[in-house]
């Protein structure tokens, strides 16, 4: 039982979902924050929405790991 806990806490398909959900943001990141404030602008936002959508997939796969 605790391997199945751990085993969801790092599901595969909710990471590759997150990753795939961050690749879709990387154009609007190009097309919006790089001509306005430029390059080492954009590759911070796109990094810190990296950061951002794997905590909410690790908060939300723990959640779900938990409660089972």
């Amino acid at each position: 039982m605790k391997w199945l806990k751990i085993h969801t806490l790092f599901a595969s398909d909710a990471m590759m979902l997150a990753i795939l959900v961050w690749l879709c943001t990387l154009p609007l990141v190009g097309l919006i924050i790089l001509p306005t404030f430029g390059a080492n602008i954009a590759l911070a936002a796109a990094g810190v929405i990296f950061v951002l959508v794997l905590l909410i997939c690790w908060g939300i796969c723990g959640w779900e790991g938990l409660r089972k």
